[in-house]
């Protein structure tokens, strides 16, 4: 019985550890969802992908890649929903060995979310008009709340609108 126990508690506690993860390990487990390779994360990308995340919901930015721009060489996907959708970003289906996302809360209650990615094509590896809605915004459940504060001084540039890459929007 003791045995059966511990195996319980090391269970629960592995559980617990999986469950308070963040953006890049919703983003892992999207893709592992949709039968897509995971990614290597990348702190700096992670970083930038979480200062992105909190400018674009301090000021309510929902029309796509709005704010500091990505350094050369990477692709980013942004997004913003209510938590029930999870991981929602374009770019997230690509083909890119290294990763990184930020996720943020803005004052409307949706979760303003990017993705940046290196080290591939960009060449989607599955068809990106039919996302899988998997739930898993439960692995980063505290939320940085965005303030209207400026995030980092980066941010304060002027929005750019260029033509996506992978819908051919511009925004």
């Amino acid at each position: 019985m003791n045995s059966r126990f511990i195996l319980l508690l090391v269970f629960t506690l592995s559980c617990t550890a999986f469950a308070q993860g963040g953006a890049f390990d919703e983003v892992n487990a999207w893709r592992r969802a949709a039968g897509l390779p995971q990614l290597i994360e990348d702190p700096a990308m992670t970083e930038f992908a979480e200062r992105k995340a909190q400018y674009r919901a301090a000021k309510g930015l929902k029309n796509g890649h709005q704010g500091p721009s990505v350094p050369g060489g990477w692709t980013e996907g942004c997004g913003e929903a209510t938590s029930r959708w999870g991981w929602l970003t374009c770019a997230t289906e690509c083909d890119f060995q290294y990763g990184g996302a930020g996720v943020a809360l803005g004052a409307d209650g949706e979760r303003y979310m990017v993705f940046v990615g290196r080290g591939g094509s960009g060449r989607a590896l599955i068809n990106p008009n039919h996302y899988p809605i998997i739930n898993t915004s439960h692995l980063t459940p505290s939320l940085t709340r965005a303030n209207a504060a400026p995030v980092v001084a980066a941010a304060t540039a002027q929005p750019t609108q260029t033509r996506c890459a992978k819908c051919g929007r511009v925004h």
